[in-house]
C-alpha cells in the first residue's frame, strides 16, 4: 500500500447533520471481490485515510488478473481473523466463487455453492456481535467481452449469446413479436447447444445463490445486503434476472437490503455505510444536475435512469435525500445535454467553452463559498472524465476545494463512489483528503479521458499483440504511462511528481493503479527516459566506433596484404634475372 499511517482506535469527528458527532474509529475486515485498484487498493485507501482500521485477506488468495481466487481458503482466513474486528465488509462472490470473475466462469457443484454460504451465516452465529455488510452480483450478460473475463466460447459467440438472452427478455416480457420469435429460433441454432447450456446452467446456479443470499438477510446474518447489477441494459439476461429477484425480496426493507446497477463501487460504499451506522445520524443528500439529460438520463451499460440509481445509493449507505436546507453532501451530477452517455475516448471530449457546465460549475463554486461539502459524479461520459467540466475546476482553483470527485467506469460505479468519498472525505486528515483527490484525477482525468487515447493510437509501435483492452503489455507502454501521469500531476495539479507512480495492474489499458505517497519517493520516469535513451546512444556509439575501427583494420589489413602481393612479384623476378645479362 502506499498509504502513509494506519489508526487504530482512535476518535474521529465528523460534521453530519448540522452537529459534530464523535464515533470510535471501526476495525473493518473486508473481503474484496478481486484485487483490482477499485475493488481493493483505492478503497482500502480511502477507508484508512477516513480513520478506519482494514484487515484484509493474504493477496495470493484473492482474485486477480489470472481471474482465480481462493474461496474456501478466504473463508478459512475470515474465521480465523473475525474476532479482530469490529465490522465486516465482504464480497460473497470472492467467498463463494473465488471472485467477480470466477462467478463467470467457474464449474463449481451447487453442494459447495450452498456450503459456502452456510458458512457465511456460520460466521455471524460465531460472532453475534459483528454487524456484517455483504455485497454480490447478478451475473452480467455483456455485448461481448475479451480477456478472458467470461468463458472462452464468449470471444466468438459473446454477442449472438447477448441477442439471446435480449428476446429471451421480451419474450418473458411477453412483448415478443412473431419475427423475433423467428429470430430468436435462428440465433439459438447457430451457437452450439453446449456453449447455451454452459451459460445458462452457470447462471441458474448464480440466481439460486442470489436467492440464498437474500434469505440471509431474512435471517439477519447480514446488517445490510448490496446485491450488484453487474454491466447490464434494459434488455438482457441479467435485467430479466433482476426483475425476479427484486420480487423474491420485496418483503426486505431498503434499511436491510437493495438491489441496484454496479459491482465495484460496492465494497467502498458498504464501508461508508458501516460509518453511518456507527454515528446514529442519517446523512442528507441533495442532487444537482446541469441543463440537459439531467435525472432521465440512461447511462450505457445500465438498465435505468441515474435519478433512481442515485436513490438508492444514498438509500444504501443510509442517507436521505433533501431538497432544501444545508444538506451533509451536496452531490454535483454531470450528465450530458442528451440522456444517453458517450466514452471519454471519444473525439468529442475536449476542452470547450459550454454555458451550461460553465453554469453548473457556477452552482458549485456557490456551494463550496458556503462551506457545502460538494461531491462531484462526472457521468456525462463512460470510462473516463469529462474534459470540459475538469477543465473548468482547474481554470477556477475548484480541484482541492472540491469534497470528493469521481468520473470512472459506469455511471453506477462512480455514483457510488462519489456517495462514500463524499461521506468519507469528512473525517480525513488535509494530506489524506488531497492525496484521495489526486489519485481520482490522475486515474479519470489524466490516464481514462487523455492518455489512454494516445496510447491506442501508439499501441501499433508500443503494445506486443493488437489486443486494444488487454494482452501483454511490455515495459515500454508502461514507463511511458508513467511518465505522462507525472507529467500530468506536475502540470495540472501542482505536485511533485516524484509523489505519484502508475502502473497496469492488470496487464490491460482498460485500467491504470495510481500510486500517490507522502514524499517524493517515486523514480521519475522522464529521468529514466532519458537515462536509457543516453545509455542506448552510448551504446549505439561504442558500437558504431568499434565498428568503424572494426571495419578500419580490416580495410588496413587488407590493404597490407594487398600491398604484399603487388610487392612480391618485383622482387621475385629481379631475383631470376641473371647477374651481368
Amino acid at each position: 500500500m502506499s498509504k502513509k499511517w494506519l489508526r487504530t482506535a482512535l476518535m474521529v469527528s465528523a460534521l453530519v447533520g448540522g452537529a459534530v458527532i464523535q464515533v470510535d474509529a471501526e476495525t473493518v475486515l473486508y473481503v474484496p471481490q478481486d484485487d483490482r485498484p477499485v475493488s481493493l487498493k483505492y478503497t482500502v485507501e480511502t477507508a484508512e485515510d477516513a480513520g478506519f482500521t482494514v484487515l484484509t485477506p493474504p493477496q495470493n488468495l484473492i482474485s486477480g488478473k489470472t481471474y482465480q481466487g481462493y474461496a474456501d481458503q478466504m473463508l478459512d482466513w475470515v474465521e480465523q481473523n473475525a474476532g479482530r474486528a469490529d465490522v465486516m465488509v465482504i464480497s460473497t462472490d470472492s467467498l463463494i466463487y473465488g471472485g467477480l470473475v470466477d462467478s463467470r466462469k467457474h464449474n463449481i457443484p451447487m453442494a459447495t455453492l450452498q456450503a459456502r454460504v452456510k458458512r457465511i451465516e456460520a460466521i455471524k452465529a460465531a460472532n453475534k456481535h459483528l454487524k456484517i455488510y455483504g455485497f454480490g452480483t447478478v451475473m452480467r450478460s455483456p455485448r461481448a467481452s475479451g480477456g478472458g473475463t467470461e468463458p472462452a466460447y464468449y470471444g466468438d459467440y459473446g454477442p449472438t449469446i447477448f441477442q439471446i438472452a435480449a428476446l429471451q427478455d421480451k419474450m418473458d416480457a411477453g412483448t415478443l413479436t412473431a419475427e423475433e420469435t423467428s429470430q430468436l429460433m435462428a440465433l439459438q441454432s447457430s451457437v452450439p447447444v453446449e456453449y447455451l447450456q454452459d451459460w445458462f446452467d452457470r447462471r441458474q446456479k448464480n440466481m439460486t445463490v442470489n436467492r440464498n443470499l437474500i434469505d440471509e438477510v431474512r435471517k439477519n446474518v447480514f446488517q445490510y445486503f448490496a446485491l450488484g447489477h453487474d454491466d447490464t441494459s434494459s434488455l438482457s439476461q441479467s435485467a430479466m434476472e433482476g426483475r425476479y429477484l427484486t420480487k423474491y425480496a420485496k418483503d426486505l426493507p431498503i434499511t436491510k437490503y437493495g438491489s441496484f446497477p454496479g459491482a465495484d463501487q460496492l465494497g467502498l460504499l458498504l464501508m461508508a455505510r458501516s460509518r453511518v451506522d456507527e454515528s446514529s445520524v442519517q446523512p442528507s443528500f441533495e442532487v444537482i444536475y446541469p441543463l440537459g439529460g439531467a435525472g432521465k438520463t440512461v447511462p450505457h451499460y445500465e438498465d435505468q435512469s441515474i435519478d433512481k440509481t442515485i436513490a438508492q445509493h444514498v438509500e444504501a449507505v443510509g442517507g436521505t435525500m433533501t431538497t432544501s436546507g444545508k444538506p451533509d453532501v451536496l452531490l454535483a451530477v454531470n450528465t450530458p445535454l442528451t440522456t444517453t452517455t458517450g466514452e471519454s475516448e471519444a473525439f468529442e471530449n475536449f476542452p470547450m467553452i459550454s454555458n451550461s457546465t460553465n453554469a453548473f460549475v457556477d452552482r458549485i463554486e456557490a456551494a463550496l463559498n458556503q462551506g457545502v461539502d460538494v461531491s462531484v459524479a462526472d457521468i456525462a461520459y463512460s470510462n473516463g472524465s469529462d474534459n470540459t467540466l475538469v477543465g473548468s475546476f482547474y481554470k477556477r482553483g475548484l480541484l482541492y476545494k472540491l469534497g470528493a470527485y469521481n468520473g470512472w467506469n459506469t455511471a453506477s460505479n462512480t455514483v457510488g463512489y462519489a456517495v462514500a468519498q463524499g461521506l468519507l472525505s469528512k473525517t480525513m486528515s488535509p494530506q489524506g483528503h488531497k492525496d484521495m483527490l489526486t489519485q481520482q484525477y490522475l486515474d479519470n482525468w489524466a490516464y481514462q479521458a487523455n492518455i489512454r487515447k494516445d496510447i491506442y493510437r501508439m499501441q501499433d509501435t508500443i503494445r506486443t499483440d493488437n489486443v486494444r483492452y488487454s494482452g501483454e503489455l511490455n515495459e515500454r507502454l508502461e514507463s511511458y504511462l508513467g511518465e505522462r501521469i507525472q507529467d500530468f500531476a506536475e502540470k495540472y495539479l501542482g505536485i511533485d511528481p516524484r509523489t505519484v507512480s502508475a502502473r497496469f495492474p492488470w496487464g490491460r489499458l482498460f485500467e491504470t493503479d495510481i500510486s500517490v505517497y507522502d514524499k517524493p519517493i517515486a523514480p521519475l520516469q522522464k529521468e529514466l527516459r532519458l537515462q536509457r535513451e543516453a545509455e542506448a546512444k552510448a551504446k549505439a556509439e561504442a558500437e558504431a566506433k568499434a565498428k568503424a575501427e572494426a571495419a578500419a583494420k580490416l580495410k588496413a589489413a587488407a590493404d597490407a596484404a594487398a600491398a604484399g602481393k603487388s610487392a612480391t612479384p618485383a622482387a621475385n623476378t629481379t631475383a631470376a634475372t641473371p647477374v651481368g645479362q
